[in-house]
């Protein structure tokens, strides 16, 4: 097969989200764009939200492939059905989470699916396309073969990834001005590894999964030169560490902030940490004198039942204290909070948000319960799941039937928490508490959960008109009324049919 050229396509998210403001590219696609160029193909990058899609130039493609989230499935669906009505012999292959645990769903629509990390697989498979090789014989991979669905065993998870992104592969990136950021109210950020993977197993993340328990390190020079490249190249001072626990090796990660110093690199870093970091006040003070200034933590609830059964291998107390620690260093706390588990109740959800503005948490983000329709699915059973359509399962929009409120209830929950954190009461406590930048974000924060909360309203409807029978009148789940497969019947765990993603269903919920 000739292989010369090869496109990435990112679609767009479809509802209004925490980064709906953000300009940035999901990690993984630049990187994969930049090791697939770097073997030797003509490659070009489209990440939707950043810069429009050129089909005639993706016409022109050899291959095509696309980064897909569950949210951004009908999209996919859309683009890929768009490329084969004018090349239907076109190879499309499609990673990223979605596919990447859903890849029975995926294989539907596409050629080829990627599993898990793409830094390997993806050169390979390109390679032995173009040499008329054997697909059986490269890892981490499912396709089809005349018409028969083929699985090739999962890939070891790459131990060496010290490849820099090149940005300029993404269309349109160097083309958002200080302007044109004010003017369609964004703000870029930059995004940097450090390590992958993470040793816990909380039992609602996706993220062991998708890069293992084993904690795996980038060098630190390569990272420097990252930090360097990405400021020269945008001037951009804000930097998102997508490490899934960037503190997990704390000498490690002490090594890395003392070469910040040294470098004298000057920007405002977030990163994701557990509550464990507090017992390392050497730690705390060097992330605050190298500017890594916002800890992004997955405190998930202050009810202790509900920490217990996410698994997250902390307290209450421990969190309260934790958090304390962190604050007397200076140091701001993002914090991300899972509601609707069975051990949630409305009172629960009020009193978790209670806290966090008892505590003094700086910005918090909320996510209700989620997880994939699968047979053993670890926190919510798969005929609990209630999914007319993929596009809503992006961390926004309650998606399953809670064991102790209805669904609308969960969702107004949510909404009601974001409008009390990020209210007009609360800005006004931090900005007469002398923090004024902290006040001023929470106003922008305020603006961006109204957006969400007017995206959730109309689903919200949908969610009421839809429950009632599953219900009684304490709002208790009547769990013998579900039908074994769920609300919307699946042809088979795992296939978008399971989810009800027929073209016809896709505007089901008032859109």
């Amino acid at each position: 097969m000739k292989i010369e050229k090869v496109t990435f396509i990112s679609p767009e998210l479809p509802y209004f989200n925490l980064v709906t403001h953000a300009v940035f590219p999901e990690y993984g696609v630049p990187l994969i764009a930049t090791i697939t160029r770097d073997a030797g193909y003509d490659v070009k990058c489209y990440v939707e939200h950043i810069g429009p899609i050129d089909w005639d130039d993706v016409m022109k493609s050899d291959v095509v492939c696309f980064h897909a989230f569950s949210s951004t499935m009908p999209k996919t669906i859309d683009y890929i059905k768009k490329i084969k009505d004018v090349k239907p012999e076109m190879p499309i292959i499609i990673g990223g989470t979605h596919a990447s645990v859903m890849w029975e769903d995926t294989l539907q629509y596409c050629d080829l699916v990627v599993r898990k990390e793409g830094d390997e697989t993806l050169p390979e498979v390109l390679d032995t396309w173009k040499n008329d090789g054997e697909l059986a014989k490269v890892l981490g991979i499912s396709y089809w073969d005349h018409g028969k669905v083929r699985s090739t065993p999962d890939r070891p998870f790459t131990q060496e990834f010290e490849t820099i992104p090149d940005l300029e592969l993404i269309q349109g990136y160097m083309n958002w001005s200080r302007w044109k950021l004010l003017r369609k109210l964004k703000m870029r950020w930059q995004l940097l590894q450090t390590s992958r993977g993470c040793p816990y197993d909380c039992s609602f993340c996706i993220a062991p999964r998708e890069l293992g328990r084993a904690y795996r390190l980038r060098s630190i020079d390569n990272i420097i030169e990252d930090i360097k490249y990405q400021q020269k190249l945008v001037g951009s001072k804000y930097f998102f560490i997508v490490d899934n626990h960037f503190t997990v090796n704390r000498q490690r990660t002490k090594d890395l902030l003392n070469r910040i110093i040294e470098e004298k690199i000057q920007w405002y870093g977030i990163c994701f940490t557990r509550m464990e970091v507090a017992r390392d006040e050497e730690l705390l003070a060097l992330m605050k004198k190298a500017q890594i200034n916002t800890l992004y933590m997955g405190l998930e609830s202050f009810d202790n039942n509900v920490l217990k059964l996410l698994n997250k291998a902390q307290t209450q107390e421990g969190l309260r204290k934790s958090l304390a620690t962190i604050k007397s260093h200076g140091l701001r706390v993002l914090g991300s909070f899972v509601m609707g588990s069975d051990e949630d109740t409305v009172d629960s959800l009020r009193s978790t948000i209670q806290s966090a503005i008892d505590i003094d948490i700086d910005y918090v983000a909320l996510f209700p319960l989620s997880g994939y329709p699968e047979l053993n699915s670890p926190n919510i059973k798969i005929n609990r799941f209630f999914l007319p359509s993929w596009d809503r399962l992006d961390g926004t929009f309650v998606m399953f039937l809670p064991k102790n409120m209805k669904p609308s209830t969960l969702q107004k929950e949510i909404n009601r928490a974001y409008k009390k954190f990020y209210g007009p009461k609360q800005v006004m406590r931090r900005i007469i508490q002398g923090d004024i930048m902290c006040g001023l974000k929470r106003i922008a924060y305020y603006y961006w959960s109204w957006e969400i909360r007017r995206s959730t309203s109309k689903w919200i409807k949908y969610l009421e008109s839809v429950e009632g029978k599953y219900y009684d009148e304490n709002e208790k789940l009547i769990e013998e009324m579900l039908p074994e497969e769920g609300i919307h019947p699946a042809k088979f765990p795992g296939s978008t049919l399971a989810a009800g993603l027929e073209r016809t269903a896709i505007t089901m919920g008032g859109d």
